[in-house]
């Protein structure tokens, strides 16, 4: 959970409320981060960690994360593989099946493999998480995820168990949101 900081001001709008983060001490010494977004972890760490020697009496020592690669980092990184925002991880995406990187579409690049790795190890469980969360698809083209669509929960539902009404749900799910996307 992320609890928001909360400005001074408070003719400030929410959703610039998230944008920022803080890093207070209790009276009895809790440190608790509030705010922030996922795009400047670094810098919260960074701020955390150096309260806490303060509180703590700790000595002082350059907090690191500046130099630490993100998770999947691939200094050797394929620009020309369409999987190559996976990072270090495209080639375990690419072993999951032979027959299943083939792309579902001609103007974005969505595989099969994407779909049971969204799934499998990142914790998607419905269209709206693998077509716009984990693919980002929707975002880069609304039209062509919404004919997508059907034959990626069906790909879900055979992986996740589900039903033909589950299926139903989420494509109707889907189509209410995609309304938002459309111009």
């Amino acid at each position: 959970m992320r609890p928001l900081a909360a400005s001074e001001n408070k003719n400030e709008p929410t959703k610039e409320v998230s944008r920022h983060h803080k890093v207070t001490v209790s009276t009895s010494g809790l440190v608790s981060v509030l705010g922030g977004k996922w795009t400047t972890y670094r810098k919260i760490a960074e701020d955390t960690v150096n309260t806490i020697q303060t509180v703590g009496g700790l000595p002082e020592k350059k907090c690191n994360t500046e130099e630490i690669p993100i998770f999947g980092y691939d200094q050797n990184t394929n620009w020309k593989n369409p999987l190559h925002f996976y990072g270090t991880e495209a080639k375990k995406i690419e072993s999951l099946s032979k027959d299943g990187n083939k792309s579902l579409s001609e103007k974005i690049h969505i595989t099969k493999n994407q779909i049971l790795w969204a799934l499998r190890e990142e914790m998607a469980n419905t269209l709206e998480d693998i077509l716009a969360r984990r693919t980002r698809c929707l975002f880069l083209d609304s039209i062509e995820s919404e004919m997508l669509a059907e034959e990626v929960v069906i790909i879900m539902a055979d992986e996740m168990k589900k039903n033909s009404t589950w299926i139903n749900q989420e494509l109707k799910n889907f189509k209410s949101l995609i309304k938002n996307y459309k111009t």
